[in-house]
């Protein structure tokens, strides 16, 4: 018997990346514009997800960009404050393998920094920045041609929405979704 190992590259299989799937309080997957509580890998049961028997992998972009915002970027000493009590974060890899000479940086994004502010104008700006920064990698991969971020703010009810738009190439939008930036959240009802 002869066995021959065939990167799946040069069979000209595209692979993509397990989606992560947010998933109701229930167990059951959260639509658009339900907020999830956990997020998870599943079993792809429909050829249009992925691999029948793999897991879904349907929207990468999503997953990254997911990924991207909600992983805490490791942060430098100066950037943090008494209340983090020296908790840099991070990536495991950051702290030794981040090679700056081929343009890598810090992996996720540092709104984790803001989670104890007071939520006003001026951090709502800083954290649609950062996630604009956070989403970097997707730029530099060449994955999309343009990243817009922007929010929306209705102090009353401490609520600030993330806007995330992506943009290929052509120009047209690839990807938009919106995140409830968790001061809302904070009574640990994620």
């Amino acid at each position: 018997m002869q066995l021959t190992i065939t990167p799946l590259a040069d069979a000209r299989v595209v692979v993509l990346p397990p989606d992560i799937v947010w998933l109701r309080i229930d167990g059951a997957p959260a639509g658009r514009g339900e907020s999830g509580v956990v997020g998870d890998f599943r079993v792809s049961t429909r050829a249009a997800d992925g691999p029948v028997g793999g897991l879904v992998a349907a929207n990468p972009l999503r997953t990254a960009t997911i990924m991207l915002l909600f992983s805490d970027c490791r942060v430098e000493v100066h950037e943090l404050r008494p209340e983090h009590r020296g908790d840099r974060r991070g990536w495991v890899g950051d702290g030794f393998d981040v090679d700056t000479a081929n343009g890598e940086a810090p992996l996720g994004s540092k709104v984790w920094l803001y989670r104890r502010e007071t939520l006003s104008a001026q951090i709502a700006m800083q954290v649609a920045a950062e996630a604009k920064r956070a989403l970097n990698p997707l730029l530099m991969q060449r994955a999309v041609a343009r990243i817009d971020t922007g929010y929306d703010l209705i102090l009353e009810n401490d609520l600030l929405m993330l806007f995330v738009d992506l943009y290929g190439r052509d120009g047209r939008k690839v990807y938009s979704d919106r995140f409830d930036m968790f001061w809302g959240r904070s009574d640990g009802g994620l």
